[in-house]
């Protein structure tokens, strides 16, 4: 009888549909922040992140004196075939980048193509603060 009660026991003490480490994989989907990659030549500074599975709407830029700030944010539901088990993801991340002095963040461009965001900032020695702008991305 004892054997038997201790199998009881372990089942009971099974997760939901036996979701093994569900939590963990959840806490590894949400916590993400996009790689980035800076480069700079005569003419401008280019911030390139990588992030596939984004729509233009997800993201926000916004410039305020010689800080960009770039934020996305994500919401997935995900539906379980032939259980009633469901999964939302949202995932939001923030990144800030201090420019130098002669970006000119008034004339930022943005743009997404391919799962990759490629922001432009031209470089202007006469480049004054344009206190806060919020850049669009094309």
């Amino acid at each position: 009888m004892t054997a038997a009660t201790s199998k009881r026991n372990h089942r009971l003490s099974r997760p939901l549909f036996a979701l093994e480490n569900a939590t963990e994989r959840r806490r590894k989907t949400t916590s993400w922040v996009p790689a980035a990659n800076v480069s700079e030549n005569a003419e401008e500074y280019v911030i390139r992140l990588a992030v596939p599975g984004m729509d233009r709407p997800c993201f926000q830029i916004h410039a305020s004196g010689k800080e960009l700030v770039i934020s996305g944010k994500k919401e997935e539901t995900r539906e379980a075939v032939g259980k009633s088990d469901f999964e939302y993801n949202y995932s939001a991340w923030e990144r800030t980048f201090g420019l130098p002095e002669d970006a000119d963040t008034a004339l930022t461009q943005a743009s997404y193509i391919n799962g990759e965001l490629v922001l432009h900032i031209p470089r202007n020695e006469a480049a004054i603060d344009s206190g806060e702008v919020d850049v669009f991305i094309y």
